[in-house]
């Protein structure tokens, strides 16, 4: 049977680092907001760039669609087409919290 997806560290992990990398700038720009009395939620972050909340802007589904071994394997996020980028498409909910 063929697996599906892609390693992180093939399909991702260049851009999960950049997001980190970036953790400095977010954090100044939600105390700011804040500061501000404006919404200052990640979210709203990723919404002012132009990031894709459903992807944290990694352009990866953030949940496994299968494993090879203990390996997960991730696919492109279906909101952004694997841009990481917000798009007039882009409508994310949250899965639900049982």
């Amino acid at each position: 049977m063929k697996k599906s997806g892609k390693p992180w560290s093939e399909i991702a992990s260049a851009r999960s680092q950049a997001l980190h990398n970036r953790l400095p700038e977010i954090k100044l720009w939600r105390e700011q907001q804040d500061g501000a009395g404006k919404p200052s939620e990640l979210e709203d972050f990723f919404r002012a760039h132009g990031l894709c909340i459903a992807c944290e802007s990694t352009g990866t589904d953030l949940c496994p669609v299968g494993w090879d071994g203990d390996v997960g394997l991730f696919v492109e996020c279906k909101h952004c087409g694997g841009t990481g980028r917000a798009t007039y498409q882009t409508v994310y909910e949250p899965p639900a919290v049982l």
